[in-house]
């Protein structure tokens, strides 16, 4: 069996594992591993259209709700970490200043958390039935050794240089789209980051994939996410913390920390950015197998 579809099949029985181990009460590790399932099985869908392009289309449908609304519990359980963090930079440990965000934090995440349990009730057991069904699917339509593979599992090149899986062309178009973005800045960074780890969940399926390239997406993505997490963060206390609930020295000191913690962020991941495209996103794009 490649290798391939052995990364294929185990990514699909984590996501099935994760949506069959949500508890009623899901803890932001399970909320994180059933978010970062869902996308690395979408990535999976996206590569293979075409081996599989009815079975994909529905896996993704049917998972997409899920990842959703997993996704907003995520947020809340990543904003209220950081606000804690920023809490007792600011003010010496004291939540007190910033109780009043901290709570409707918890309140939404508490309403997230029903929502996903809910969802899951509606359509877990199908998600479940159409990952099960696309992983026999995928077996039975992969190359196979002795069919126009290789003897090490991995298909042969076609006449156009596609590998017959389909995990080939599609990092392809990933890694061009990147390579072609336009200047980063702060609107289209978090677009930026989205593409990245599409890209890295489809090479991470690929056994010749340069691990040096998979390493420097995931760290590019890592700081991105970072930076774009803190800047949801300000935007909340903007909107949630009127200058009169605070002292006016204390609000402002609060916001001139929030902009400081963003700026070094927003740089980190501008450099992390530039070094990746510079090393790995230009010339021929040795780095992606088949470019």
């Amino acid at each position: 069996m490649a290798d391939e579809l052995e990364k294929v099949e185990k990514a699909l029985r984590d996501l099935s594992k994760s949506l069959k181990g949500l508890s009623r009460k899901p803890r932001p590790e399970q909320v994180h591993k059933l978010r970062t399932s869902a996308r690395r099985v979408q990535a999976i869908a996206a590569a293979l259209p075409r081996i599989l392009p009815k079975t994909s289309r529905r896996l993704v449908g049917s998972i997409e709700p899920l990842r959703k609304t997993a996704g907003r519990v995520r947020d809340m359980d990543v904003l209220a970490a950081n606000l804690r963090k920023l809490a007792q930079d600011s003010s010496g440990g004291s939540l007190a200043p910033l109780a009043p965000l901290i709570d409707r934090l918890q309140s939404a995440r508490a309403g997230g958390a029903e929502k996903l349990r809910r969802q899951l009730e509606r359509s877990g057991k199908k998600a479940r039935h159409t990952l099960k069904v696309f992983a026999h699917q995928a077996e039975l339509s992969w190359p196979a050794n002795g069919s126009g593979a290789h003897a090490n599992g991995h298909a042969a090149h076609a006449g156009n240089g596609s590998r017959r899986n389909g995990l080939n062309p599609q990092a392809k178009r990933l890694a061009h789209r990147l390579a072609e973005w336009p200047p980063l800045d702060e609107e289209n960074l978090h677009r930026f980051r989205v593409k990245l780890k599409e890209l890295r969940y489809t090479l991470q399926l690929d056994a010749h994939a340069d691990p040096g390239f998979v390493a420097a997406l995931g760290s590019a993505q890592r700081s991105i996410g970072d930076w774009h997490d803190w800047r949801q963060l300000s935007t909340m206390v903007q909107e949630f913390i009127e200058p009169h609930r605070l002292p006016p020295d204390q609000h402002h000191s609060l916001m001139a920390r929030i902009d400081e913690i963003l700026s070094k962020k927003l740089a980190r991941s501008l450099a992390a950015t530039k070094a990746l495209r510079r090393e790995y996103l230009r010339s021929a794009l040795p780095h992606v197998p088949g470019c």
